[in-house]
């Protein structure tokens, strides 16, 4: 039987950066030549620049997590700037950011093992489904397990990355000539790096899925929020240098696994070695991340009577038993339908996805600053009006510049999961004609008083 008592306060400050950017840090050596192919060894410098545009986002997530510290984050955000059916399609929404992570990493997993063995298109595939089905069950272990497992990996994994590009730039074969052109393909393939690079630092948005389950003081988020992003940066800055100092952009894009093949042709095979073992073991446990933070969308739309109470309800290690389930379908979904270029098919959407959704914690974030002036924000964004306007203009750029990118077979996929949510937002809505009281609209907020939170632990 179930248990809604609520989720466990389990996660510290360092163990929620390592989740954040663990969850940023995927299967880079597999993902790196897709970046070489927008623009080179510049990537480097599009990832920073996509990081610095990013930071009044940063910051304005800051705020409203610390303000409103519930699982379903920008859900229960929108909700209350606006009302609860803007908050239903941004839990839609949101939950395909998380779903999308999964098949990247699954994917990334599988291509990386190319390196030690040949691996074909359909195997890669049966492999992703099979690490899929094995983070079901991570997922539904107490956090602070997991928590741990990532933290020590992703801390060893920081290490070997950049210890390994360091190697490379010291490495008598690294030069600086080897790096040119340094914009292949020109300024359009710079600025469209920026905007489809947005996807590598997703991670941050598990920081506001999982500060119901913090520890500490909710005006030490920006920490979490700035270390991730800044760690992520660190760690593919200096893998796109190091290899990029060896292997012209030409041999980089027609690698398999760039980094263990650099290491190689240094005569440093040991290095290989652990950089494929390392960046395998880090993937596997950023699944459960991405896993936990999607069912907790699922957790907090079901406490808004958004979704069926189900979703709330928890087993004995804390974890949303029946939202786990959904979540490893959706997974399986986007995973066996994935195409031979998963790739630019993951980023498009994902870039498209995150442009939307962070455009609606923008002005959901405007919203409440002129509707609710009185609610205790623990962390306040300075220069608000301005930070709001950098980053309403930049996600609004990053979802023109994916669309300009994305294929058909992409816009497919997304228009079949844009309609499972309206059929959803359908369902919810005849259910609370036949079932008012058990699916009275529900708005969490510190406005919310006691009637309200019996009905959430009903």
């Amino acid at each position: 039987m179930g248990e809604t008592n609520g989720l466990k306060k389990e996660l510290s400050l360092t163990s929620l950066i390592a989740m954040a950017s663990g969850g940023m840090v995927a299967a880079w050596m597999v993902e790196i030549r897709y970046w070489f192919e927008l623009t080179g060894v510049t990537s480097a410098l599009a990832l920073l620049v996509c990081a610095l545009l990013i930071l009044p986002l940063c910051f304005i997530y800051t705020e409203m997590t610390a303000m409103l510290p519930y699982a379903g984050g920008a859900n229960i955000w929108a909700t209350n700037a606006f009302n609860w059916d803007a908050g239903f399609f941004t839990c839609w929404a949101l939950l395909l950011l998380y779903i999308m992570a999964m098949p990247t990493v699954t994917y990334g997993i599988a291509s990386m093992l190319t390196y030690f063995f040949p691996v074909s298109f359909m195997q890669t595939k049966i492999l992703a489904v099979v690490l899929t089905t094995g983070a079901y069950f991570l997922a539904n272990r107490e956090l602070k397990i997991l928590a741990k497992i990532q933290g020590i990996l992703y801390w060893s994994t920081l290490v070997v990355s950049v210890g390994a590009s360091l190697i490379f730039v010291f490495n008598g074969n690294w030069s600086i000539e080897v790096m040119k052109p340094f914009f292949p393909m020109g300024s359009k393939g710079f600025t469209a790096a920026i905007a489809l690079l947005m996807m590598k630092f997703i991670g941050f948005d598990l920081i506001p899925q999982l500060s119901e389950e913090t520890n500490f003081p909710k005006n030490k988020l920006w920490i979490a929020f700035i270390g991730a992003i800044g760690l992520t940066v660190l760690i593919y800055g200096m893998a796109v240098i190091g290899v990029g100092g060896i292997f012209t952009t030409n041999q980089i894009i027609n690698t398999d696994v760039v980094d263990p093949r650099v290491a190689d042709y240094i005569g440093k095979h040991w290095l290989a070695i652990i950089i494929v073992i390392m960046g395998c073991l880090v993937c596997i446990t950023t699944i459960p991340g991405f896993w936990l933070s999607a069912s907790r969308t699922l957790y907090g739309a079901s406490k808004q009577h958004q979704m069926t109470r189900l979703f709330g309800v928890l087993n004995k290690e804390g974890q949303p038993i029946n939202a786990n389930i959904t979540v490893g379908v959706l997974a399986m979904f986007f995973t066996v339908f994935a195409p031979d270029k998963w790739v630019n098919y993951i980023y498009t959407i994902y870039g498209i996805t995150a442009g939307i959704v962070y455009f609606i914690v923008t002005i959901s974030f405007v919203s409440l600053r002129i509707k609710k002036p009185q609610w205790n924000r623990p962390y306040k964004v300075k220069v608000w009006p301005l930070v709001a306007l950098i980053s309403c203009c930049f996600t609004l750029w990053v979802i023109y510049t994916c669309f300009g990118e994305i294929s058909s077979g992409s816009l497919l996929v997304l228009g079949i999961y844009f309609s499972g949510g309206i059929f959803m937002w359908i369902y919810a809505k005849i259910m609370q004609k036949k079932k008012p009281v058990e699916w009275k609209k529900i708005i969490i907020s510190p406005d919310t008083d006691i009637s309200e939170e019996e009905i959430l632990n009903n």
